[in-house]
């Protein structure tokens, strides 16, 4: 049990209590090579560190969850920043990132946070196999909770991934408006013909979107208006035949900065670094993937 010094605490459950009660949580897919996860594995996938300075006023704790816990939560609805939000003793909570949190509890201890984040995980788990809550149509009868129906969770899953219809070659897709390359701010937009990198500002976008499943900003924009904007603005447009190589950083718990390295045939080459969710990572990589059909990229989350 960790004792507190604070006089006054909001702490009513520690990991420990979280860890001797709660049962095993079954992962949102159907794998065979993936089994239940122990409540004492889920511990080990949460870091909680206090910031001096912190990024959110009055958000003084920083939670990192491991990739691990995108299995147990379903993969079209993101509430863990709602249902962490609604634990005892946390007054608020900002998403940074996919699995970012910036959370103000100034009388919560990081293990009695951890705790509450667990609470918060295990909650999430449970409704992404029972989607309908107690006492709405389609709810089983009892308490509200049924066992997982694998057979559900891969029809959810499939239905996810359904969002919109083929693009068309020359639609981009924006994947930060305010990113670094060599000094400058950039705009990093991909579609299936190239990576189109334009001084920031240069195509007017609205604010990224940080779900699940994000309707990207987008914009039409066919090779040769590409080039032609890339020349204008002194920005570079890389058709995906040029590549010899794509690397792929992801970001560290502090700077929280993803970082590309993109390498011509010529030689010339373009570093990019920016702030984003996973999500908008993959549409960078798996846009790059696709259009050089040359393998993995080295670094894809």
């Amino acid at each position: 049990m960790v004792h507190h010094r604070l006089k006054k605490h909001d702490c009513t459950l520690h990991t420990a209590d979280v860890v001797e009660r709660l049962g095993l949580l079954v992962p949102c897919i159907a794998e065979e090579e993936v089994g239940p996860v122990r409540p004492a594995e889920l511990a080990d996938w949460i870091s909680v560190e206090a910031e001096d300075e912190p990024e959110i006023a009055k958000h003084g704790w920083l939670v990192e969850l491991d990739d691990g816990v995108g299995l147990l939560v379903r993969p079209d609805h993101d509430d863990l920043a709602d249902l962490l939000g609604e634990q005892v003793g946390v007054r608020s909570v900002v998403q940074l990132d996919r699995e970012v949190f910036a959370v103000e509890a100034p009388r919560l201890c990081a293990d009695g946070l951890r705790a509450a984040v667990m609470q918060a995980v295990a909650a999430a788990n449970s409704r992404a196999h029972n989607p309908h809550p107690a006492g709405q149509p389609g709810a089983p009868a009892g308490d509200g909770v049924a066992p997982p129906d694998p057979g559900a969770t891969v029809q959810t899953t499939q239905q996810a991934q359904i969002v919109e219809p083929p693009e068309d070659d020359d639609l981009c897709r924006l994947v930060s408006g305010d990113a670094a390359s060599d000094g400058q701010r950039v705009q990093i937009w991909v579609n299936r013909n190239g990576i189109l990198i334009l001084p920031a500002g240069t195509i007017p976008h609205g604010p990224l979107d940080h779900g699940e499943n994000p309707h990207f900003q987008r914009a039409t924009v066919t090779s040769a208006r590409a080039s032609e904007l890339a020349k204008r603005h002194a920005g570079r447009w890389i058709p995906y035949s040029s590549l010899s190589d794509v690397g792929l950083l992801r970001p560290g718990l502090v700077r929280r900065r993803w970082r590309a390295t993109v390498v011509e045939r010529s030689g010339a080459s373009a570093s990019l670094s920016w702030r984003g969710t996973r999500p908008h990572a993959l549409l960078f990589g798996v846009y790059v993937v696709a259009g050089r059909s040359r393998g993995p990229v080295d670094g894809l989350p």
